[in-house]
């Protein structure tokens, strides 16, 4: 695929991004990455950039300071979590993470990725992926116990996590980093491509307006008419001008299109953002204050955010080729499901 070279770029850069202006001499290897690194941004943003003379030359800049922060906002991603049956029992994030333990075997097995990565790899006993997720928190009324005393109709918050996607699995914690890496530029790419897409919508939209208006306006004058309404008219087309002059963001030329893709991946903290929480969590679900309540855990979650996006829980995961659930009897058990 086009976007694998991403994974490359992260791996063969290791942190030390440099742009061809900031380096004379730079690898060839390297200069192939951030020749793809741009036509990757380009196609998936707009490809009618390419018109625009040393379109590439100030692209490349942004790029590597967006690979640069999702570089250091990675890195600072807690370690691998083993995903299996013993932790599932022992550690409160994998408890927490799926409903049970068939839950946990099916959302790795019904990976196409994760097999495929098995059967290519027989030696390794292990993958590394990222996982993501949606948190997601309810209000409802239940039993509490506090002291000796059971309280009955107590407000109490359950937190539960959906969605999950296994991505990019590896064979080492490496290639689970840069999975999310990946995972990140990607979602930026697709932020800013999104952007481009409805601020062209919306100024096609007004111009035609604007159009229309000034068609009814010439019939008007063409009967040598003045009117309330022809008067009203003329202050719509004056507000269509005013709402197109000051459209945020500004994107009507392609030179404007060009320069809210630099600007976004020159300062990508503008958009993406991850922060690390830290939550108390019952076995059942329940949030609690701390734990001095005996049956709170301790949770430490990785959100990553993307402009105004829901936030997904990103944890870097393994999983045991032992607890891999055969292929056929997967198929059979999700065929049941889709029956019913």
């Amino acid at each position: 695929m086009l976007s694998d070279f991403l994974q490359e770029a992260f791996h063969r850069f290791s942190g030390n991004f440099t742009s061809r202006s900031e380096q004379t001499t730079l690898d060839s290897a390297c200069a192939i990455s951030l020749d793809q690194a741009v036509d990757f941004v380009v196609n998936e943003t707009s490809s009618r950039l390419r018109a625009i003379p040393k379109c590439a030359q100030q692209l490349e800049k942004a790029i590597v300071s967006s690979f640069k922060y999702i570089d250091e906002l990675v890195e600072q991603v807690p370690g691998v979590i083993p995903c299996g049956r013993s932790t599932f029992g022992e550690d409160p994030r994998v408890n927490a993470f799926f409903v049970n333990y068939n839950h946990l075997q099916e959302v790795f097995s019904q990976s196409k990725e994760v097999r495929e990565l098995f059967t290519s790899n027989s030696t390794i006993s292990e993958c590394y992926a990222l996982l993501c997720m949606h948190r997601e928190e309810r209000q409802r009324f239940g039993i509490e116990l506090v002291g000796d005393e059971v309280h009955r109709d107590v407000m109490q918050t359950t937190v539960s996590f959906s969605d999950h996607q296994i991505v990019s699995p590896g064979v080492n914690e490496a290639d689970s980093r840069c999975a999310l890496k990946c995972c990140i530029f990607r979602s930026l790419i697709g932020y800013i491509h999104g952007e481009i897409a409805k601020a062209a919508d919306l100024n096609i939209n007004l111009l035609n307006r604007k159009s229309i208006l000034h068609s009814r306006l010439k019939r008007l004058e063409d009967q040598h008419l003045t009117s309330t309404y022809r008067e009203n008219l003329s202050l719509q087309i004056d507000a269509v001008d005013k709402e197109i002059q000051n459209m945020e963001p500004r994107l009507i030329s392609l030179q404007d299109q060009l320069q809210f893709v630099t600007d976004a991946l020159t300062h990508p903290e503008q958009f993406l953002s991850a922060e690390t929480h830290t939550i108390y969590l019952s076995r059942l679900g329940i949030k609690q204050r701390d734990t001095s309540t005996g049956s709170g855990r301790e949770l430490s979650l990785a959100e990553i955010q993307v402009a105004n996006r829901q936030p997904r829980v990103a944890a870097l995961v393994c999983f045991s080729r032992e607890e891999l659930l055969p292929e056929k009897d997967f198929l059979h058990e999700a065929n049941i499901f889709l029956i019913q």
